[in-house]
């Protein structure tokens, strides 16, 4: 269960790094000047919104909320 636990950590370390570089590229291409600017930002605040709707609907109540520990 801890092999599984670190691999699963080390694959959210993975996802994370991997997200915020591909946020600051986002940043210095897309978002930061020309016309494409505006349906960029749209589309990240659409799936920041479905990210968070997943999360709130996959959730399995509002104890596992408070506590996800629980979940392991």
């Amino acid at each position: 269960m801890d092999r599984i636990r670190l691999t699963s950590a080390a694959l959210v370390a993975v996802v994370v790094v991997w997200g915020a570089g591909s946020v600051a590229e986002l940043f210095l291409t897309t978002l930061s000047v020309g016309p494409d600017v505006a349906p960029a930002a749209v589309t990240l605040l659409a799936l920041a919104a479905l990210v968070l709707a997943a999360a709130a609907v996959g959730a399995r109540g509002r104890r596992w909320l408070d506590n996800p520990e629980t979940y392991w």
